[in-house]
Parts: C-alpha cells; sequence; structure tokens
C-alpha cells in the first residue's frame, strides 16, 4: 500500500498554530507562567516562535528556546544529551525560580520515541508542570501530547510541510 503524502500548506500550519493559542490561553498559559522549549528545532521552530508571540502577556514575549533531538537514524548520542542538559541548565538559571511551566512544542509527533525521551527525563528533575504541544500527531504514536492540532495516521499518510525538503534521514 503507497502512503498517500498528507501536505501541510502555510494555511493549515496557521489555522493549527492559532487554535492551540487560543486553547493555550484560554487555560490560562501566557508569557507570565510559561517557557516555550522547541523540540527538534529544524522542524518545529515556526511553530514554537509564532507561540511565543501569541502568548505574550501584559506586553512580554513567551521566554523559549529550543533543543535538538536525534532523527529516525541516530540515537541519543552524548551530542544530544548535551543539547539536553545545556537546556536543562538554560532552564534553571533562567526561569526554574520563577515556577514557570514548560510547554514543549513539536511541529510532528510521529512515532513518539524523542518526545517521551525528553519528557520522562524533565519530569525527573522539575514538579513544574510540562505540558506538550503537537501541531500533528500520529494516531499510532506512543506518546500523546496534551494538545494536537490535528491528528494522521501514518499507515495511510505522510505529513509533509509546505517549506520541507528530502534529506537523507527519513528514508
Amino acid at each position: 500500500m503507497t502512503r498517500k503524502i498528507k501536505r501541510v500548506d502555510i494555511y493549515n500550519e496557521i489555522e493549527y498554530i492559532g487554535r492551540l493559542s487560543d486553547q493555550l490561553l484560554a487555560d490560562g498559559y501566557h508569557a507570565g507562567n510559561t517557557v516555550v522549549i522547541t523540540v527538534s528545532t529544524d522542524y518545529s521552530s515556526i511553530v514554537g516562535q509564532c507561540l511565543r508571540h501569541s502568548l505574550s502577556h501584559n506586553l512580554e514575549i513567551c521566554d523559549g528556546f529550543g533543543i535538538d533531538v536525534p532523527y529516525p537514524d541516530e540515537t541519543w548520542n552524548e551530542e544530544y544529551l548535551g543539547d539536553l542538559r545545556s537546556a536543562v541548565v538554560h532552564y534553571d538559571k533562567l526561569f526554574r525560580k520563577n515556577g514557570k511551566n514548560i510547554l514543549l512544542v513539536e511541529a510532528a509527533v510521529i512515532r513518539g520515541g524523542n518526545y517521551t525521551f525528553v519528557v520522562d527525563y524533565l519530569k525527573k528533575m522539575y514538579s513544574n508542570k510540562i505540558v506538550t504541544l503537537a501541531l500533528y500527531e500520529n494516531v499510532h504514536s506512543k506518546f500523546k501530547s496534551d494538545y494536537v492540532g490535528e491528528y494522521y495516521d501514518d499507515t495511510t499518510q505522510d505529513v509533509t510541510f509546505w517549506w520541507e525538503r528530502d534529506n537523507k534521514h527519513w528514508s
């Protein structure tokens, strides 16, 4: 069976970011109490940056930064673990004392392995609330995000963003 390409156009991306932003704000998440950590910056930076601005509060943009995670053909090696440890140090220095929630942001959760790893790692260190968001999430993912723009089925669809180009890690 051939999987159909689910091409995510810019309008869908903007619509889902706006809808998710509205949900987060309605649930009380904003720049005064939340830090956005973009997971997998090469795919998720657009989502993270838009959310940082839309969660502005009292004229302050939401704080945030990003971490890189392994591609499907890679593992959590020292380079990626170092990036995750650096994120923890950054959060501790700037935000932990303020008790800010952690909002993890992903453009697409496919299998959920990286999200599970990051969340489990952070939960060992923080009592702060960790909230997860995926613009797109595979219905078969082992990880279930708190906020999802749209679900898809990777047995029949392959999500491809409007800005995405082929790369060697997704063969």
